[in-house]
């Protein structure tokens, strides 16, 4: 006996669409009330078939506990440790795929979402299969008109990968879909697709330039990162990532993964300019220990294999 499967429907602007089924993976690494912020308001998203999953990425705050007091429907994993940012979005995007979702939308624990933040990703998504990625609008949590970040592009000197649109005042010129080169990974739609054909994220990153990477991967396989301005998507911007700024692992990790990246992606020159650069850069703001743990770390991430 055969089975036939039958997606829900959506009626938007009296267009019926067919709702994929999605699953909203949020990383935690401690910060529970943010947490809980932001899976709020993934409860309250207008989309009908909708599994909502929580990383708890480590966390020593009780985060795992308190939100299944709260979230009865929200599946939870425990990683036991902090797997980093990649190795804790890939935590819960196993289990999402086999669960049978045709879209993963990843997200930190410092966002929220507006209620058509997730429909409209999927209107544009639906639009060509070649929309592999899909990012909002990511406006400052704090200041709901300002921007940080309508995606980025590749700057050629110093070479650097630099945020569209960071620190501006939102306007029409971010109101225009557009394809992008790179998109961060504090919220994205993804397709099954992406993930069928290109794999998980990277876990030699254990935080930054691991969704440079993907973006890179993705578009050379084919996929087109998409820049939805329609689905809106409020950030606290480093919460998680900015408490650990004062130890220098922070630094160390920082350059081993921008070391990676260019041992990647980019030549030797890029990587001493770019590196270069952000060493001197940090160091003249924080300090001398600081800027030899990024230069080791870089050092480790270009030549370590």
């Amino acid at each position: 006996m055969g089975f036939v499967v039958f997606h829900s429907i959506h009626i938007l602007g009296g267009v019926v669409m067919r709702n994929p089924k999605v699953s909203a993976i949020v990383l935690a690494h401690n910060n529970c009330e943010d947490t809980i912020e932001c899976l709020s308001s993934l409860t309250k998203v207008d989309y009908s078939d909708l599994l909502i999953w929580l990383v708890d990425n480590g966390s020593q705050d009780g985060t795992a506990e308190k939100v299944a007091e709260k979230f009865t429907s929200v599946r939870i994993i425990q990683t036991g440790r902090n797997l980093g940012v990649a190795g804790g979005y890939n935590a819960g995007i196993v289990p999402a795929l086999e669960c049978g979702s045709e879209y993963i939308f990843i997200l930190n624990n410092d966002v929220i979402v507006e209620k058509d933040t997730l429909i409209n990703l999927i209107k544009e998504a639906l639009k060509d299969n070649i929309f592999g990625i899909l990012m909002p609008k990511i406006l400052y949590y704090e200041n709901r008109m300002r921007i940080w970040s309508a995606g980025a592009r590749y700057r050629r000197f110093p070479p650097s990968i630099v945020m569209i649109g960071l620190n501006c005042i939102d306007g029409p010129k971010y109101n225009i879909p557009r394809n992008l080169e790179y998109a961060p990974t504090c919220g994205l739609l993804i397709s099954r697709d992406v993930f069928e054909k290109i794999g998980l994220f990277d876990e030699g990153y254990f935080f930054f330039y691991d969704d440079w990477d993907y973006s890179i991967r993705a578009r050379k396989a084919g996929y087109i990162i998409r820049y939805v301005p329609s689905a809106r998507l409020y950030h606290k911007v480093s919460r998680t990532i900015g408490a650990t700024k004062q130890t220098l692992g922070f630094w160390r990790i920082w350059g081993k993964s921008g070391g990676r990246f260019y041992r990647r992606h980019g030549s030797w020159l890029s990587a001493l300019i770019h590196l270069g650069y952000l060493a001197l850069r940090e160091g003249t703001k924080n300090g001398l220990a600081p800027m030899i743990q990024f230069v080791v770390g870089a050092y480790e991430g270009y030549y370590q294999k």
